[in-house]
């Protein structure tokens, strides 16, 4: 790309060799050997304007053309390509070229699907075009995003954010049951932060989960205040000898059932001394399914401080998405417990 790029500018390439250096002590940092290839990473235009790139080896290039247009090149990674663009691209875009005030409010939302969601607040959306303010869905296993905007000239930015607020605010409202989050925030986020908030503590059962409802907490910083820890209980053992689960009930019930999970969310909250405890025991494939329990089943429960809370799902034949929709779901059950407060269950 770059020797297309220098060709066309009629410039040449030329060591920098600032990016040389720091291409240098990237490598090093990771105790990777630095060889003449990586060095010549560095070999640029020479009249680009060098993007550097903190993720990554492959820096960015900037031409500007005497008309006032603007080429960029940026790395083909996207992790890379996304941390350029936030930077470095769009700051200095904005600087060159007048451009409109571009706003959006992102809501995050769990336990509901995308067109029931849509139903749930359809007067409200069919009068956003009138407005000027858009709306799109963004979903994903376990949650619906939904992304507000307003656009509009750069002297009418507080009017803007003005209108852009109000609607956000029109749409909490009416779906206030199923927000769990504004901004980034998602799923796992919102479960800590009301961890936080309460000053309670949580651990995990998981069998066919696996882990990754733990993963999925531990994965944002500052889980350590709530989250205590977990169990992958994947055989009968682990769940008899660790979290206390009756052999009477599993050759009885078998593994996924109402008892089993009930019994493990229970027992990894004696186990491990937290308030909440999350359980999950399924059929996630691609074999192992019966007509009584197929692929795709799972049950779940959430052990609180008045007792346990089971629900039984059906998430349909993929192992990978199993997994996932699963582990979305758990936790926005949790997050509805602590929401609703504490009560009697069981």
């Amino acid at each position: 790309t770059k020797h297309v790029l220098a060709d066309y500018f009629g410039t040449e390439l030329v060591m920098h060799q600032d990016i040389a250096d720091k291409i240098k002590a990237w490598f090093e940092s990771r105790n990777v050997p630095f060889h003449e290839v990586n060095r010549l990473q560095a070999m640029l235009p020479r009249d680009c304007t060098v993007l550097p790139n903190p993720l990554g080896t492959a820096s960015g290039m900037w031409f500007e053309r005497p008309s006032g247009q603007v080429v960029v090149s940026m790395p083909g990674v996207p992790y890379e390509m996304e941390g350029l663009m936030m930077s470095e691209v769009l700051p200095r875009l904005r600087s060159h070229f007048k451009l409109p005030t571009t706003l959006y409010e992102t809501i995050v939302t769990a336990g509901i699907g995308e067109s029931s969601l849509a139903a749930l607040v359809s007067d409200w959306e069919s009068a956003l075009p009138s407005k000027g303010v858009s709306l799109a869905y963004l979903p994903s296993p376990g949650q619906v995003k939904v992304r507000i905007g307003v656009q509009g000239p750069a002297e009418d930015r507080k009017s803007l954010a003005h209108l852009l607020e109000a609607e956000a605010q029109a749409f909490v409202d009416l779906a206030y049951d199923h927000v769990i989050g504004r901004g980034d925030s998602g799923l796992p986020e919102a479960v800590l932060n009301m961890l936080k908030k309460r000053g309670e503590t949580l651990c995990t059962a998981e069998s066919c989960t696996g882990g990754q409802i733990a993963a999925m907490l531990t994965a944002v910083p500052g889980a350590s205040a709530s989250m205590w820890g977990g169990v992958v209980a994947y055989d009968n053992r682990v769940k008899q000898d660790l979290l206390g689960v009756s052999a009477e009930n599993l050759a009885k019930h078998g593994s996924v059932s109402e008892c089993v999970v009930k019994a493990m969310a229970r027992g990894a909250r004696m186990r491990l001394g937290t308030d909440w405890a999350l359980a999950t025991s399924g059929v996630a494939g691609p074999s192992g399914g019966t007509a009584a329990k197929p692929v795709g089943l799972v049950w779940m429960a959430v052990a609180g401080p008045e007792g346990e809370m089971a629900w039984c799902h059906r998430f349909g034949s993929q192992r990978e998405r199993i997994v996932q929709r699963a582990s979305r779901r758990i936790l926005t059950h949790l997050h509805e417990a602590m929401r609703e407060g504490p009560r009697r269950v069981g």
